[in-house]
């Protein structure tokens, strides 16, 4: 018996919105995340939304879209951590649908479908969607512009083009020139190829470019009044080209083979259909270049932005998160072409199985204080995976099993597992205590030991002491100092004793370590801060 085919049409978008809002409300993690929610906070309070600043300090790093929506989002909604995740979470929204389109434009409803729940419930979107970076706008902005131009190619209609315009900008606004790059060489790649040298001479591309150098402009006049013509070419070149040239000062020399590996984790439950759809389309390269009807946009985007990226002398893993979109829609491809199903059904159920049953003992091993109902609920679920692949056929039997799995995964690191992780993130913690009590802003000082988690949940910019002397200086009554466990000690070296002491622990969240997830070593990873109440 097969499961009716309404619930399927909406319940599992339902999901992924419920997994995302879940985590709306998680703190914002250092180190990026709680910057750019304080740049916003900043920009949103001096009401200057054409320049870019950090702690009143020029910042030129990154494109001001994230900050723009999220400032607005405050200005609109409130200051707090929803308010600053909404924007992206919409934008992520937006990439689904885009994916599902786009998916079901190249081949058929089923591969978009299937593509939309693969994306949305993969672990690299979870992710995203809590620690949220420029990436999560960024994804969702190339797959809606490729998914235009797409529409373009196929129907020459001008609103296509107008959209993809809008979507280059869009992503351009958000990273810089990789939102221009990567549906470059995925259509481009494809035209190349396939040799279909009139697509390349259209004049119509002429007036996309000029639509999208149009959208550019209110963030360009920012660039230049604040940096003249070094903060234009760092934009369009030294911050994204620079990074392979080796002009860009960033580098960690990662391995070319970096993004491998992070694929093989960030796109489960899903990364061995991943992998298979990848394969298959590379086997059959030959095949598709000679004939007419097929299409080589997906697979050009994967290969050659996964190259760009890997030339990078900089990476980090969210930056390969861009091609997701593409291959997911390969993997659903994969599963909508199979014949025989039965071998690829049962290694997926049990690779997704594993990975949820691997989560729900992490639970319980690493932070057993969250309870047991999240552990219980994911391997309940397990149960009802099984269930459903044995009252689904066809490609439902891969599918449907895996992204119930998919969901719980979700549900299990939004509802435990972050919730546990980010308790030990002393500087939210520290930030919602001085909110809380409402210490006044020329009462709080941070001692050369917090983050800009602190000033975003203590709503100001919490001014800096970089040394003991002039700490003591402006220390009086009623003023509250945030502190490692070096500046306290050092502080009380001076006969600085406090009238009262909060602790918190403290570790970098982003940073995970076996020693920090075993409880039994987990005192030794972590450290202490301090608000220190004089």
């Amino acid at each position: 018996m097969q499961p009716p085919k309404t619930i399927f049409k909406w319940i599992p978008y339902i999901a992924i919105v419920m997994v995302y809002l879940c985590g709306a409300n998680l703190d914002v993690m250092e180190v990026d995340a709680a910057q750019y929610a304080s740049i916003s906070l900043e920009m949103f309070k001096s009401g200057d939304y054409l320049h870019v600043f950090d702690r009143y300090e020029d910042y030129l790093d990154k494109p001001p879209l994230l900050f723009w929506l999220s400032a607005l989002s405050f200005k609109l909604l409130g200051v707090g951590t929803w308010q600053y995740k909404l924007p992206s979470i919409l934008f992520s929204l937006l990439g689904i649908f885009s994916t599902y389109q786009l998916g079901k434009r190249l081949y058929n409803e089923t591969v978009g479908r299937y593509a939309s729940w693969i994306l949305g419930g993969s672990f690299a979107m979870i992710m995203i969607n809590n620690d949220v970076k420029t990436d999560t706008i960024l994804v969702s902005a190339i797959v809606f512009s490729i998914w235009m131009l797409v529409s373009y190619l196929q129907t020459d209609q001008w609103k296509f083009l107008i959209g993809s315009a809008f979507g280059v900008a869009l992503a351009m606004l958000t990273k810089g020139p990789i939102g221009l790059m990567m549906p470059a060489l995925a259509v481009g790649g494809h035209i190349l190829l396939k040799r279909q040298w009139k697509w390349l001479f259209k004049w119509q591309w002429s007036v996309m470019l000029a639509l999208v150098s149009v959208l550019l402009i209110p963030m360009c006049i920012g660039l230049y009044e604040q940096y003249d013509m070094e903060g234009l070419r760092f934009y369009f070149w030294t911050q994204s080209f620079g990074r392979i040239t080796g002009e860009s000062e960033w580098r960690n020399d990662a391995s070319p083979l970096f993004f491998t590996h992070i694929f093989l984790w960030s796109f489960l439950p899903w990364t061995l259909l991943g992998i298979a759809g990848i394969v298959k389309e590379l086997w059959n390269l030959p095949k598709s270049i000679s004939n007419k009807s097929s299409e080589l946009i997906l697979i050009s985007g994967i290969a050659l932005v996964w190259m760009a990226l890997s030339l990078s002398k900089f990476k980090l893993p969210h930056y390969i998160f861009v091609v997701y979109p593409l291959i997911a829609i390969l993997a659903a491809k994969f599963v909508h072409d199979l014949k025989a199903i039965n071998v690829w059904s049962w290694v997926q159920l049990t690779l997704a199985s594993l990975a949820t049953l691997f989560l729900a003992f992490l639970l319980i091993y690493c932070f057993p204080n969250g309870g047991w109902w999240m552990p219980v609920t994911l391997v309940v679920s397990v149960i009802e995976a099984f269930v459903v692949f044995y009252r689904t056929s066809d490609s439902q039997r891969i599918m449907v099993p895996s992204f119930v799995l998919s969901i719980a995964i979700g549900l299990g690191l939004n509802l435990h597992f972050y919730p546990q992780l980010l308790d030990y993130q002393a500087n939210a913690i520290a930030g919602k205590w001085v909110a809380e009590h409402q210490i006044p802003e020329d009462k709080f000082i941070d001692f050369a030991s917090g983050g800009r988690a602190l000033d975003f949940y203590a709503s100001h910019i919490v001014p800096w002491v970089y040394d003991a002397d002039s700490l003591q200086s402006v220390i009086s009554d009623g003023t509250v100092i945030y502190a490692n466990e070096e500046r306290y000690h050092e502080l009380l070296n001076r006969g600085l004793q406090p009238k009262d002491v909060i602790a918190f622990q403290d570790f970098e969240v982003q940073r995970l370590t076996i020693r920090f997830l075993n409880p039994s070593t987990r005192a030794e990873a972590i450290r202490k801060k301090y608000l220190l109440v004089y």
